[in-house]
């Protein structure tokens, strides 16, 4: 029996002793008694191992969990959790406020069928300006010279008084599904205000700005049937590449949110207006450029474009509203200058730059608009418009059929700048109206803007004709008037109109 109780002692502790010392106690006492005698073996343990057994107690749990190696007290899962919590808790940035209205936005909150809406809207004065440009010009705009200028016929229809400004703030510039317009400026005129205003002045027009913030991400519902109420109003949007842009996304956020679409109003993009007026003077047509060079504004402390989607990002994160004052006025800021920009191009001959006025001369001239593009084509002249204007007069004078006014205007130019199509116009002149084709020889040998095999054939045509034209100063003086105009003849000044064949007639027989 001792090499067994040695074998035993050798295995470590049974399970069941890990739990309580009683089983091994009472094995190693049976082992101590010896054997059965007679087959009967005893069916107690004597009183003293009885009673040196160890009672089971709520203690064991406890040593469940020590190590049975070392004796060290592993934590149980309650604890692993509790531990991970504090941790989480330590890190983890405080919540964004419930209710912006009450903090340092200037936003209050409407309670709608939708949710909340978080609304901030000013009424600018009368005498409210960007600049150099009083916003209440916009009033008065001519739709018709809009149309032109946007080369959009719908507009020239509708009522600027019932025009509606926007401009949208979003989380991303790739558009699509996942970019969320999280901040939408608005304005449109208001004809008189109930009261009087915060200085007691009477009762004016204006413009009323209003502003949708969205206070945390899924919760666009009211903020688009807003909006949608805003565009049943209106007569027509004005944005800054909205087409582009600011108005697909928005309809996308209506289909996301399973709304119907808003409705489809004609749509004033002045991007387009700009890059067609300023692009002769300006290199940046952004709308902070443009506000900057023409309108005569300077902002102060703007919050970049390029740092707008993080600062909303913040916001969403950490609660912290100062992170989006400065968007809240950049977005204002861009809602006004298209208010002043639409004052300038609805009456451009009282407001805009003499190479402005040129540029818009231009699109005139491309919309159809042959009268008004030559007054302010001339005024763009005589305001010092330069190489541009006289260009854009040439043009203009061209397409009237006054050819003498253009071969002005073109010679002009030619003697200011180097400018190849410039020859090449004033060498359709001279061959097709003045019938000079030495002179339009000279100008073709010069260079023109044309491909180099449409080039080889002017200049071989135009030799031909010089050719023809010395053949018929040899020939007698009756032979020579029936050979046709000699060239140089000044039987007909460039005053007077061609002979009865047009331009586009004698270009096509001889091209």
């Amino acid at each position: 029996m001792t090499s067994f109780k040695s074998k035993l002692a050798r295995l470590g502790p049974l399970p069941a002793e890990r739990r309580g010392a009683a089983p091994l106690a009472v094995a190693q006492a049976s082992l101590d008694r010896g054997p059965a005698v007679d087959g009967v073996g005893s069916s107690e343990a004597p009183p003293a191992l009885a009673a040196a057994a160890p009672a089971p107690t709520d203690a064991a749990p406890a040593a469940a969990s020590a190590s049975p190696s070392t004796g060290v007290a592993r934590p149980s899962l309650d604890d692993l959790r509790e531990r991970i919590s504090r941790i989480v808790a330590r890190g983890a940035p405080p919540t964004p406020r419930a209710d912006p209205a009450r903090g340092e936005l200037p936003f209050h909150v409407e309670q709608t069928p939708g949710g909340p809406l978080y609304a901030s809207r000013t009424r600018s004065l009368a005498a409210a300006r960007v600049g150099r440009a009083p916003l209440v010009a916009a009033r008065d705009a001519d739709p018709a010279m809009l149309a032109l200028l946007s080369l959009d016929p719908a507009l020239a229809g509708c009522d600027v008084r019932r025009a509606l400004f926007l401009d949208t703030e979003t989380t991303g510039l790739a558009g699509g599904t996942g970019t969320v317009p999280f901040l939408i400026g608005l304005a449109w005129f208001d004809p008189g205000a109930d009261s009087a205003g915060p200085l007691g002045e009477p009762p004016s027009d204006g413009f009323v700005m209003e502003q949708l913030l969205l206070r945390r991400l899924g919760e666009e519902e009211p903020i688009l049937r807003r909006l949608a109420e805003r565009l049943a109003d209106a007569s027509m949007i004005v944005t800054y590449n909205g087409k582009a842009f600011d108005m697909p996304l928005l309809r996308t956020r209506y289909v996301m949110n399973r709304l119907p679409p808003p409705p489809e109003l004609p749509h004033l993009d002045l991007v387009h207006v700009a890059r067609r007026i300023h692009k002769a003077r300006l290199k940046s047509r952004t709308l902070i450029a443009l506000e900057h060079d023409v309108l005569g504004r300077v902002r102060v402390g703007d919050v970049p474009g390029g740092e707008i989607v993080a600062c909303y990002a913040h916001f969403l994160r950490t609660g912290d509203e100062e992170a989006l004052l400065g968007v809240v006025e950049h977005n204002a800021a861009d809602v006004l200058a298209m208010v002043a920009l639409v004052g300038l191009y609805g009456e451009p001959l009282g407001s805009l730059a003499a190479g402005d006025l040129a540029g818009a001369a231009a699109t005139l001239r491309r919309a159809g608009a042959l009268e008004r593009a030559a007054e302010l084509a001339d005024a763009a002249v005589e305001r010092g418009g330069g190489a541009v204007a006289r260009r854009a007069r040439g043009d203009i004078a061209k397409a009237r059929g006054d050819k003498a006014r253009a071969l002005a205007d073109y010679e002009a130019l030619a003697a200011e700048i180097d400018d190849p199509s410039v020859r090449l116009e004033l060498a359709k002149l001279y061959e097709h109206h003045v019938r000079s084709f030495a002179r339009a020889l000279e100008l073709a040998d010069q260079g023109t803007a044309e491909p180099e095999p449409a080039q080889a054939r002017r200049r071989a045509r135009l030799q031909r004709k010089v050719d023809r034209s010395a053949a018929a100063l040899a020939l007698p003086f009756g032979q020579a008037a029936g050979a046709g105009a000699v060239d140089g003849a000044p039987a007909r000044p460039c005053s007077e109109p061609a002979a009865p064949q047009r331009e586009g007639d004698a270009r096509g027989r001889e091209e």
